[in-house]
């Protein structure tokens, strides 16, 4: 586990789950993405981007992703700006790399994350492993980020290596938000796993994963789910203390400037 205590009173803001680069990706969700982040600029000091970014990211020592450069850039600008962006590894982009973090300036975080934000001990984690009896993909997990697996999938060639990890993405992608969005038994899930963390001192846990939006009040704290960037569009706002959850729309925009 990382540990990174910042007290800052600014605005911070949460996202998670946009899986930019699916196949067939809509470019008006991509615009939707852009604009947000644009919206940003000037008006917070830290985005914590929980998890599943890109639906699939490897960096080979000199090739990097195409996977939507709009992003990327606007993301380099609230870097420059002076806001700490900080992604987590998810199920779908485990494998960032070092472009992001040393060329576009992107703190990584491999797992889960403490921080102190407005006098409020907080815990970060994308959520993927955390199901009771998801054993399976636990010990897949430990495969995947191993030294070898990540030499050995560098070997194949870029266009053929998107092609495999295409393949899996969906299967995961459908598994956690098929059309009826599992809500109940996520939010079930969630739960139970929140309660077992909230006991161990923190004012709220913060998870992405399930593609379900929620905030909500437990006996030891708060529960947030962060929802996802392909149909909810969610982000959570802590300001002043306290957590506000929304759905962005491009309209937001105009009216708030």
């Amino acid at each position: 586990m990382l540990n990174d205590t910042v007290k800052n009173p600014d605005k911070i803001i949460f996202i998670a789950d946009a899986h930019f680069g699916m196949p067939g990706d809509n470019p008006e969700r991509i615009d939707i993405a852009v604009q947000f982040l644009r919206w940003l600029n000037g008006k917070i000091s830290h985005l914590y981007i929980v998890g599943d970014l890109f639906d699939f990211w490897f960096e080979y020592k000199s090739v990097v992703p195409n996977t939507t450069p709009q992003v990327v850039f606007e993301l380099y600008n609230l870097v420059r700006s002076g806001v700490r962006v900080t992604l987590f590894a998810g199920n779908h982009d485990y494998w960032l790399g070092p472009y992001l973090e040393r060329s576009v300036g992107i703190h990584l975080v491999p797992n889960d994350l403490v921080v102190e934000h407005q006098g409020l001990k907080i815990y970060i984690h994308h959520g993927d492993g955390l199901y009771p009896h998801d054993h399976g993909y636990r010990i897949m997990k430990k495969v995947l980020r191993n030294r070898l697996s990540i030499f050995l999938f560098g070997l194949l060639h870029p266009d053929f290596a998107v092609k495999i990890a295409r393949l899996t993405s969906k299967t995961s992608r459908n598994y956690i938000a098929p059309p009826d969005g599992n809500v109940e038994r996520n939010s079930r899930l969630f739960r139970v796993i929140a309660d077992q963390r909230l006991v161990e001192g923190y004012d709220a846990v913060v998870y992405g994963h399930s593609h379900v939006q929620l905030m909500e009040k437990r006996s030891q704290g708060t529960l947030i789910l962060l929802g996802d960037w392909i149909k909810l569009n969610t982000y959570v706002l802590l300001e002043n203390g306290h957590f506000t959850i929304n759905n962005w729309d491009n309209k937001m925009e105009k009216e708030n400037g």
